[in-house]
């Protein structure tokens, strides 16, 4: 990946009222970026899935809580960070959602489908949490 070519920052409370915004922003960004509509459909479900994890698991739908979502447009695509204000989680130890015993589990899907519509997923601490750093190619 190269340095961005320009950034934008959306900062949202810690709501599932602000997934709609969260989702807009996504849908925008990627489609003046000159994604696919498959593509701006995968980037939306992706980054609206990391800002709902951190809702619900990093804040525990503490509104007081603040999430941050960096879109960063490289000259071959697009890298979004969401960094939340909690304490972390350790994704090498969380469950397959594929395996027979979890299929029928509500969550624990999140990370798994943000990991096979990307083209890459880090997870990392960051100043104030943890961070879910996803990227995708233009035209991949």
């Amino acid at each position: 990946m190269n340095t961005p070519t320009s950034s934008e920052k959306l900062t949202v409370r810690s709501s599932t009222d602000e997934l709609l915004v969260v989702d807009e922003w996504t849908e925008r960004i990627a489609r003046e970026m000159g994604y696919s509509d498959s593509d701006v459909g995968d980037f939306a479900i992706c980054v609206t899935e990391a800002v709902n994890n951190a809702i619900l698991h990093a804040h525990h739908s503490d509104e007081s809580k603040t999430i941050y979502i960096h879109f960063d447009r490289m000259p071959d695509g697009l890298q979004v960070r969401v960094c939340d204000e909690g304490k972390g989680f350790d994704y090498k130890v969380l469950p397959d959602p594929t395996l027979p015993e979890n299929i029928m589990k509500e969550g624990g899907r999140g990370i798994h489908v943000i990991r096979h519509l990307m083209d890459k997923l880090e997870i990392r601490l960051c100043k104030t949490g943890t961070e879910i750093v996803m990227w995708k190619r233009k035209g991949a």
